[in-house]
């Protein structure tokens, strides 16, 4: 994530478009994603999507929120390719098992959806500060509880992702040799899985309770001002709500008629 100082004049494109934008160009690459439904164009829709979060300039975070979620798209590529109920064409044999074809390319897909939403995520989250994108939605109008349950969604995966790395040097320090292949680190990621996810939502729930007794709450607070302008930002809300509203537009359409 960037530093919380922020800049008073944007620099580039991803500083000049507001964190409304960048959300609704998040939900525009997800309903896309879902919109899919060939391997072809979800690919070319992952390719697209990486491009726009490399103009983050921070790939060390994109890779490893990437590689974060590697476990989650292996597993469907075996569940999905063994015991899928339309399974029907056998693809290849591994170790005993056979991997159907359709199942494959079933979670592909889901893999491919996947990353879209990570890499349009990771575009969002590595351009804008919290401090901003909670002053910026406060003065659209939303409340502070609202702001709060958003930035948790969009900055939990990161979040997980730094407590992991915290819970693995740890172990580092006790002794415990890391793992070098593949197996050995699903291997060791299980044990971990569940307080990870425990840490977390702890986490979040101590942040909501500060926040609350800092006042937060309080219908007398007055939302922070802005210290940004930026460029264009209802043409950008009505061009991005005008795309949702025709892909969701098509998918209905397609739908109905097949």
């Amino acid at each position: 994530m960037r530093n919380s100082n922020e800049m008073t004049a944007p620099v580039s494109w991803p500083a000049a478009l507001d964190p409304v934008s960048k959300l609704l160009l998040i939900l525009l690459f997800t309903i896309a994603a879902f919109s899919c439904g060939s391997l072809l164009s979800s690919g070319l829709l992952v390719l697209a999507s990486l491009l726009v979060a490399l103009f983050a300039k921070n790939s060390r975070a994109l890779w490893g929120m990437c590689a974060f979620s590697l476990f989650l798209i292996v597993t469907m590529l075996l569940i999905q390719g063994l015991f899928w109920p339309q399974n029907h064409t056998a693809a290849f044999r591994l170790a005993g098992a056979t991997f159907y074809q359709e199942g494959l390319v079933h979670a592909s897909l889901l893999a491919c959806r996947i990353l879209v939403i990570i890499f349009a995520s990771s575009f969002f989250m590595q351009t804008t500060t919290v401090s901003e994108n909670a002053r910026y939605l406060e003065a659209c109008g939303l409340s502070y509880q609202q702001v709060y349950i958003l930035m948790s969604v969009c900055y939990i995966l990161p979040q997980m992702r730094q407590n992991l790395q915290k819970i693995q040097l740890a172990q580092k320090a006790r002794g415990i040799a890391p793992a070098r292949s593949l197996a050995s680190r699903a291997k060791n990621l299980f044990p971990v899985l569940l307080p990870l996810i425990v840490k977390s939502f702890q986490e979040a729930m101590n942040r909501s309770i500060s926040l609350q007794l800092r006042g937060y709450g309080s219908p007398r607070r007055r939302p922070a001002t802005l210290r940004k302008k930026y460029w264009r930002e209802k043409l950008c809300h009505r061009f991005l709500l005008a795309a949702c509203v025709a892909l969701l537009g098509g998918k209905a359409c397609q739908m109905i008629f097949s």
